[in-house]
């Protein structure tokens, strides 16, 4: 999917269809619309991304605002699409695409500029047959778990598909206590410091979190070369042996959408420049020519507006599905013991009482263990005493464990 809009652009023109590569002769940056808009035939709240170019000395994705935006369906319904906090405009009311109709987007910008899409169809329909993770070694003779799919299209017209996936795992803070300390009062008494140390049970869940990512980049495969018209051991994604993401527990959901050849040469056409990242990143190397038009004159934009069936599928496993040693965990783990009577640094050792006000209120350190009534503390860096620091606390519905 375009997580983010064009940086640079080196002016050139590759129609969809066209096989040759066509070498860039000039470069010049292009202040142009950047549309994706993916449509299924799932009951859903459609979205349609609108952003625009930004030269490569900037990071920041620029987000198209106050858009008037709308799809318009073969039988005049019309579906109308408010931007939401994320920037992201979605349909007012849930739809899905139906077979046999056909659906073209149309864009108002803010200043006044008009856009509307070529016509698209749904495709056909493919299953996911098969979900499931292998232990295997990669090109660079890595050892780790690939993920594949099987897809059976023998009774169908599905042959060109378009991949995304959505990896969830469990992260279970190493170094998690029950309770927190807790300084306040600092003061300066005569050039000492002193403060109030206080231990309290914490109140929210910070031992157990879910950390979720999608993929990225263009995952593309068609049937149009093979014998029959299924795939088998499909790659979808690598994960090493040693990757903290299946220290506890992993899921990942993959969903397929059934492309046309028009939009499987985009996305591949895209891919071939040597896009990373998604679709549109920052390293774009070239204008590729979606479906969406300008009414602007010869003004130009960039995306594609597509109608696809979807189908999707989740497995779960971890490192002792596939009898592997647990991986480390995803940050490297310190603990610090420090003693609060410790005002000296004569001793060739550190003013811990300073030291500790600053790791707890500063840096946002944890108590690894309880010092009962005593000055001494051990506490742990964030990351391995809260993965709320790392990560989010809220289970997703879907888990299972």
């Amino acid at each position: 999917m375009i997580k983010k809009c064009v940086p640079y652009l080196l002016i050139f023109v590759l129609f969809l269809g066209c096989r040759e590569a066509i070498e860039p002769d000039s470069i010049e940056f292009l202040d142009v619309l950047v549309v994706e808009s993916t449509i299924t035939n799932e009951l859903k709240h459609q979205e349609v991304k609108l952003s625009r170019t930004y030269r490569i000395d900037s990071d920041e994705p620029i987000i198209e605002n106050n858009a008037t935006v709308w799809i318009q369906d073969s039988q005049n319904n019309s579906y109308s699409f408010t931007q939401n906090n994320e920037g992201i405009y979605l349909s007012n009311v849930p739809f899905q695409a139906m077979e046999n109709m056909s659906y073209t987007l149309f864009i108002t910008t803010q200043d006044g500029k008009q856009y509307h899409s070529e016509v698209v169809n749904l495709t056909a329909v493919s299953e996911i047959t098969n979900l499931y993770a292998e232990l295997e070694s990669n090109n660079q003779n890595e050892d780790g778990i690939q993920v594949f799919i099987d897809s059976d299209n023998s009774s169908g017209i599905a042959e060109y598909f378009r991949y995304e996936y959505e990896e969830t795992y469990k992260v279970i803070a190493p170094n998690y206590f029950t309770a927190d300390l807790n300084l306040t009062n600092f003061r300066n008494v005569q050039g000492s410091i002193h403060y109030d140390r206080e231990i309290t049970l914490r109140e929210q869940e910070e031992r157990v979190c879910y950390t979720t990512k999608k993929s990225e980049g263009i995952i593309q495969t068609s049937t149009t070369e093979l014998d029959e018209n299924t795939l088998v051991r499909f790659p979808i994604r690598f994960i090493p042996i040693d990757d903290a993401a299946i220290r506890e527990r992993y899921s990942i959901l993959v969903r397929q959408y059934v492309q046309s050849l028009e939009a499987y040469t985009f996305y591949k056409t895209v891919d071939d420049l040597g896009i990373v990242g998604s679709v549109l990143s920052q390293v774009q190397p070239g204008y590729v020519l979606g479906n969406i038009i300008s009414e602007n004159e010869s003004e130009k934009v960039v995306g594609y507006f597509e109608a696809s069936t979807v189908s999707s599928e989740r497995i779960y496993f971890d490192y002792g599905s596939f009898d592997l040693d647990k991986p480390p965990y995803e940050n490297e783990c310190y603990i610090l013991t420090l003693d609060y009577t410790d005002i000296f640094t004569n001793d060739g050792d550190w003013h811990e009482r300073n030291i500790l006000y600053q790791f707890i209120t500063v840096d946002n350190y944890k108590l690894y263990s309880d010092p009962g009534q005593g000055t001494i503390y051990e506490i742990t860096n964030p990351e391995c005493g809260d993965c709320t620091s790392i990560s989010s606390n809220i289970r997703p519905e879907f888990w299972e464990d």
